[in-house]
């Protein structure tokens, strides 16, 4: 049986040499650039070369971030470079985000293994063997999938299943947030998140007022009691988040998983739970340090055996919540006493609180007993009360035992050596490590005229390995004759086997350097292009205000607007009137859906339909592999051709239209615009696509996973709207998706190109594309004439910039 990976975050060389010396069997790291987390203690050219030789010495795994989007400077002018260095070093694999990024390294690093990023939010084998032939050989799949779609997936691809089972969640399926990068311009597509999922905001439902809090910030999860299910469903790597974290929480965390993995294949599924049933305070205890070392509100099991729901929320808090240790039983102006429920330790930190309130902080100068009482003096006027909750936010003595174990302590390799002398022939040192052996020869040694050299003394002498990466796990030495040999010799020859062996170890991983190669450039000629409207809708009133309009062409119709016999009502009425009828597929799409469409062939297939607007990978297989679709198919913004390779796959795959991303500005989309066919111009703009639902969570439930598929709301069925607003008062709409189980926040302003008409039209799109989603049918109406007026009457418009935004059109992302 394969053993399932344990693969540790290193967002610093410390964290990684916590995570190999934790017992780890891969780590991701990220370079300077162009990774997820450009926050962290990132590897410069220097200590990422050191950072591979280290994990290969110790017969590891290394897999470097490039999981972001890349603009088409970086890919063409930076890229290869950049790659270039740490393939010809050896690293084990690249994760991806960027189609066109993944395009790109295949092309030019045939060789090299890929693993498809979270951040694609792949959430079926469909989906992912899509790119098999582009060198992926891992998926990271989307962490919202339960256990029943991952052993599904299993079923569905070979390519290899990596699965986040402990640390941070995002509230948004991974790479379909705009959010940060709306907000603040800090993309986190481009690793600068800002996380606004962390910050208060307060619930509105039909005008009802559920509370403020943390709506948008989940649990960290922690699987360690459900870890045999993780591996029955056919998991090969099980990954931590945690790259900006410390160098303790890697320690503590790889530790703890890697030690339930090994019990697990050690004892057997029976086994195991019955080690488990006798021994559940060990369980608890390892589960409590890891609480001590960093958890949001609790834990969670994530999605895999939960939809959805308040349980998996950490509404009070967005940060580590720390531990309960006691309670204040008596109180004076300026002291308190503590009873203490956890030992506690000096320099521990600890909190008072009230409810979510932090009153006052204090570190703990003398270590104290579970049970005991403490006393602790604070600044008069503070409202201490008996009652109040004690946490523990640092545990000092627990920090302190990881890092002396796991960061103090030098990691060292253990290998076999056989020393050999004779005489007449050359001194002969036999050095070897996992499956390699090194030999390496000294003088011919002379023979001793009195105090001839012992085994004793060989041996003391040649196990002085001092400060070297290596110790010897056995040393067998022969030697024949009475043999005079200098120690001076003996360490030459000491250095030069260990110092050989560890070039073997290090140089087995190198590759063949790279041939300069030029970097070929999609290009395509920029016809001038007679300029069309497109229009989404999502409701009945929406599309009857646009369908009668003379200078739209094309209507785009959300998929689950109504049934699909209905749709094809819809789109036999467009047709009618002389349009294009598309059919928008869900922003998400899971297995559940995936069936419902298979057994709507007929109607998706109707030939009143004109084509598709795609927005996962898995709905592309479905059209182009399983249905064999001759219609369209136009690629949404969320398949994110932010490049020219990006822009030459889809079209590889088949797309015929390509939408342009939101995340580029004026300059950045005129180089490459002919690229592009259609631009969004209009729209509320999604911000963030999430598995989880604020209604649910108004409603203060859960929901299990599901089975079915229903477009029937399972909660406030009559409700019509819900708001959330940030400390500013911006309120984001958000609307819900019953039947795909999937909420949309969208931004509290409007997107709007309406007086910017000239510069997009100097893109020369085919499309300009108005998005509407809860607009009335006058107002459908008139956000259409406007711009039909301005883009193609050429009537000059302005706007008032504080009642709309220009997204990036103007100022871009870093």
């Amino acid at each position: 049986m394969k053993t399932v990976e344990i693969l540790s975050p290193a967002g610093s060389f410390d964290s990684l040499k916590a995570a190999v010396n934790a017992s780890c069997d891969a780590v991701y790291v990220g370079g300077v650039k162009f990774g997820a987390r450009a926050y962290a203690d990132n590897f410069t050219p220097d200590t990422m070369k050191e950072a591979i030789d280290f994990v290969h010495l110790h017969g590891k795994k290394l897999y470097m971030t490039v999981n972001t989007l890349l603009k088409n400077t970086e890919l063409e002018k930076e890229l290869y470079e950049y790659i270039k260095r740490y393939y010809e070093l050896g690293v084990d694999a690249v994760i991806v985000q960027d189609l066109g990024v993944l395009h790109f390294l295949h092309t030019y690093f045939p060789k090299l293994p890929l693993h498809a990023s979270t951040q694609m939010s792949l959430t079926m084998g469909e989906g992912a063997n899509v790119l098999k032939d582009m060198g992926v050989t891992r998926v990271v799949n989307a962490r919202e999938l339960s256990l029943a779609e991952i052993k599904e997936m299993r079923d569905k691809t070979e390519l290899e299943i990596e699965s986040f089972v402990h640390g941070a969640l995002c509230y948004c399926y991974s790479g379909k947030c705009l959010m940060s990068s709306m907000i603040g311009g800090r993309s986190g597509n481009r690793g600068r998140c800002a996380q606004p999922c962390r910050m208060p905001y307060q619930l509105q439902i039909d005008g009802v007022n559920k509370g403020n809090g943390y709506f948008l910030s989940p649990k960290d999860i922690k699987t360690l009691e459900i870890l045999p299910k993780l591996i029955e469903a056919g998991i090969d790597s099980f990954k931590i988040e945690g790259r900006m974290k410390s160098p303790e929480y890697t320690a503590a965390v790889t530790s703890a998983y890697r030690k339930y993995r090994d019990l697990y294949y050690e004892l057997g599924e029976a086994g195991y739970a019955e080690y488990q049933k006798h021994r559940s305070g060990e369980l608890e205890k390892d589960v409590r340090e890891l609480s001590d070392i960093y958890n949001r509100g609790g834990f969670s099991r994530g999605y895999y055996e939960m939809r959805n729901g308040i349980s998996m929320m950490s509404l009070e808090r967005p940060n580590h919540s720390g531990v309960p240790v006691g309670k204040v039983v008596k109180n004076t102006d300026y002291n308190m006493i503590i009873e203490l429920t956890e030992d506690i330790n000096a320099q521990d930190i600890l909190e008072v609180r009230k409810g979510n309130e932090v009153l006052y902080e204090y570190t703990v100068k003398t270590g104290e007993s579970k049970g005991k009482k403490v006393t602790a003096n604070y600044k008069k006027g503070l409202k201490i009360l008996p009652g109040l909750s004690v946490y523990r936010t640092r545990n000092n003595s627990l920090l302190s035992r990881l890092s002396e174990k796991y960061l103090e302590e030098k990691s060292r390799i253990p290998i076999k050596g056989h020393f050999i002398a004779a005489a007449g022939e050359p001194l002969c040192l036999i050095l070897s490590a996992y499956d390699k052996e090194i030999r390496v020869y000294g003088d011919i040694p002379e023979l001793a005229e009195n105090q001839p050299i012992t085994k004793e003394r060989l041996y003391k002498q040649l196990d002085k390995l001092g400060d070297t990466e290596v110790y010897f796990d056995t040393l067998t030495i022969d030697i024949t004759g009475n043999l005079f040999i200098p120690v001076g010799k003996l360490n030459e020859l000491r250095r030069e086997g260990v110092q050989t062996l560890i070039r073997e170890l290090t140089d087995y991983y190198r590759r063949e350097e790279v041939t300069e190669k030029s970097i070929f450039t999609y290009s395509e000629t920029n016809e001038q292009k007679s300029l069309a409207v497109s229009v989404l809708v999502q409701t009945e009133t929406q599309l009857e205000a646009v369908w009668d309009n003379p200078h739209v062409k094309e209507i785009i119709l959300e998929s689950d607007m109504n049934s699909f016999t209905e749709l094809t009502h819809y789109t036999q009425e467009i047709k009618n009137r002389g349009k294009q009828a598309i059919i928008a597929l869900p922003h998400v799409f899971r297995r559940n859906s995936y069936e419902l469409f298979q057994k709507n062939k007929s109607y998706l297939e109707d030939n009143t339909i004109d084509g598709y607007l795609v927005r996962t990978l898995e709905e592309y297989e479905l059209l182009h592999m399983n249905f064999q679709t001759k219609k369209r198919l136009i690629g949404d913004t969320y398949l994110y051709a932010m490049n020219r390779h990006g822009a030459a796959y889809l079209k590889k795959l088949g797309f015929q239209g390509i939408t342009a991303p939101l995340e580029l500005n004026f300059q950045e989309l005129s180089e490459i615009s002919e690229m592009y066919q259609y631009y969004t111009v209009y729209s509320k703009l999604p911000v963030m696509i999430s598995a989880q639902c604020l209604y649910l969570t108004g409603d203060n439930r859960d929901k299990k996973q599901i089975n079915g598929i229903s477009a029937e709301a399972c909660c406030l069925r009559d409700s019509k709207e819900a708001y959330l607003y940030d400390r500013f008062q911006n309120a984001f709409p958000v609307m819900r998706h019953c039947r795909e189980c999937y909420n949309v926040i969208y931004n509290s302003k409007t997107f709007s190109l309406l007086s910017l008409a000239g510069d997009v039209k100097k893109l020369n799109p085919a499309y300009i594309r108005l998005d509407f989603t809860g607009e009335s049918r006058a107002e459908t109406k008139n956000v259409l004439n406007n711009f039909i007026d301005a883009y193609i009457l050429d009537k000059p418009f302005s706007e008032k910039e504080t009642d709309i935004t220009r997204g990036h059109f103007k100022r871009g992302v870093e």
